[in-house]
């Protein structure tokens, strides 16, 4: 019984570890504020936009925002991020899904 315990939390664990960028970012904007609809627009319009480890280096960077109110402050503190690609890619994704 140890054993298949210790093998599901191990299962458990790894399904962790491996969310997608994709997902990872989708997930955390709605923790911060936004609707569903539009964190899932953001993160398909980013995913469109970036390559995989700019993907990895947003969804990064948005775990470490705290929380900010509203989706336009979820914008603007993403738009601090250090990465030229991603910051137009957050920009343009922010217009496209303004009205979602």
């Amino acid at each position: 019984m140890k054993k298949i315990s210790l093998l599901l939390a191990g299962l458990t664990f790894a399904a962790c570890a491996t969310l997608s960028p994709r997902v990872r970012i989708e997930n955390r904007f709605v923790e911060l504020g936004l609707s569903e609809n539009k964190a899932e627009c953001m993160a398909h319009e980013l995913d469109d936009r970036l390559d995989r480890d700019d993907m990895a280096a947003v969804a990064d960077f948005v775990g470490d925002l705290n929380a900010a109110g509203s989706a336009g402050a979820v914008l603007d503190a993403m738009l601090g991020i250090d990465n030229a690609r991603a910051a137009g890619a957050i920009g343009a994704a922010g217009v496209a899904c303004a009205f979602e």
